[in-house]
């Protein structure tokens, strides 16, 4: 009997298992030179933060007793789109160092900083620890955080600085997060003056228990000007009674609005669907505030769940000066003076728009407001709506918005005249 052939192994399936033996030898190594580099590049948080701070503060020594976990209550800010991560405490001197980011960056991304905060309230020097997004961030003056906002009290909001910078978005981003920490350093360690806390907490205990719960967004218009040296509270007022904020209350869809003033004592006047809600003791209805809210000198528009706000200061001749006022950080006042004449039905027409204070700051942002505004001369309170979702342009949103409602509260007040005149 012939004897059997021995059947060879099949090359093809000796090549592929020796290469898949490869394969995992070669992912066994990565693995462990992986965990090796990890072991020894690994950089803790508190590794990071020791390094970030030491290049603006010198011999922190951490508070044992302070616990860095920040107050849940004032952690986040939506005007700031900004949250606070972690607060430290030196046991030395008592400054605090604030973990902030703030949104509202190029391409909706944040930037987080490390402020440092004095107990006197003022701020001692910041610097960036991240950011999402922020592609020229390296456009910012490497010595920033040791000029901008530095010596500001956190009492206040902090207007934008770039001084030195092309960035707007990017440094819009670093102005929210220096607010955001100003924020959570007045409200959460109790650091300097808060007098829009004082008037919001006033606001509450004037509606009482039902409105506890309730939403706040505030204007501070004492700081808002229509030139260089008035006030929309001075232009508002003929009396010792300054206009101080417009708070804007609100829950599911329950809209108030709430006007804060005075000046020795805190008077309010709360507005619903067109009357009075509340008032607090000492209000007259001849108040000059009171009567230009009725005049329709005070405008508040809620444009999906942005909140804007216009003051009419001038109405002769068909020329309307009317203030958008910035809610938030970004931008300021815009005033504009919107030119305002019949159409064929008697409803208000624009026919011109001059922008005569920019809230915004050199850059792309202000050049898309000016288109903006350019675009909604022929509008109609019954389009105006229309032109300006056609027209406006990412990166200049909260521009528009006040633009917006500039040309809507002239548009309002000439239709409005010319109804009572019939």
């Amino acid at each position: 009997m012939a004897e059997k052939t021995k059947k060879s192994a099949n090359p093809t399936l000796i090549a592929a298992v020796k290469a898949v033996a490869v394969l995992v030898c070669i992912c066994v190594v990565c693995v462990a030179l992986l965990a090796v580099c990890n072991e020894l590049l690994y950089i803790s948080d508190e590794e990071r933060f020791a390094r970030s701070l030491s290049k603006i503060y010198d011999g922190f020594v951490p508070d044992p007793s302070f616990a860095k976990t920040p107050n849940s209550q004032y952690a986040a800010n939506s005007a700031y789109k900004g949250q606070v991560n972690s607060v430290y405490k030196d046991q030395k001197t008592g400054d605090y160092i604030i973990e902030a980011l703030g949104g509202g960056g190029y391409n909706g991304g944040s930037v987080t900083l490390y402020v440092v905060v004095g107990a006197d309230a003022k701020i001692k020097a910041w610097t960036v620890k991240e950011n999402v997004n922020q592609s020229y961030i390296d456009r910012v003056p490497k010595d920033a955080g040791d000029r901008w906002y530095v010596g500001e009290d956190v009492s206040a909001e902090l207007a934008l600085d770039m001084t030195g910078a092309t960035v707007v978005l990017t440094s819009t981003a670093i102005n929210n997060a220096i607010n955001m920490a100003a924020f959570y350093a007045r409200n959460a360690l109790g650091l300097g003056e808060n007098p829009e806390a004082d008037a919001q907490k006033a606001v509450l205990e004037l509606l009482g228990a039902d409105y506890a719960d309730y939403k706040l967004s505030t204007v501070n218009v004492s700081a808002a000007t229509v030139d260089g040296t008035k006030s929309v509270a001075d232009a508002l007022s003929d009396d010792a009674d300054k206009l101080s904020y417009l708070f804007h209350v609100s829950k599911d869809s329950d809209v108030l609005f709430a006007y804060v003033y005075g000046e020795e004592t805190l008077k309010i006047v709360v507005v619903k669907d067109g009357e009075v809600a509340a008032k607090s003791d000492g209000v007259e209805d001849t108040d000059a505030i009171v009567v230009n809210i009725f005049a329709n000198r005070i405008y508040t528009f809620t444009f999906g769940s942005y909140n804007a706000y216009a003051i009419l200061t001038n109405a002769a001749d068909g020329a309307y000066t009317v203030a958008g006022l910035k809610v938030g950080t970004v931008p300021n006042t815009y005033v504009l003076k919107v030119t305002i004449a019949a159409d064929t039905d008697g409803k208000g027409k624009v026919s011109g728009i001059e922008i005569t204070v920019d809230g915004w700051v050199t850059g792309v942002a202000q050049d898309n407001a000016n288109k903006l505004a350019t675009s909604l001369v022929g509008a109609r309170l019954d389009n105006i709506e229309t032109l300006y979702n056609d027209n406006k342009v990412a990166g200049a949103t909260q521009s528009a918005n006040l633009i917006r409602a500039a040309v809507q509260a002239a548009l309002s007040a000439f239709d409005a005249a010319n109804t009572s005149a019939e």
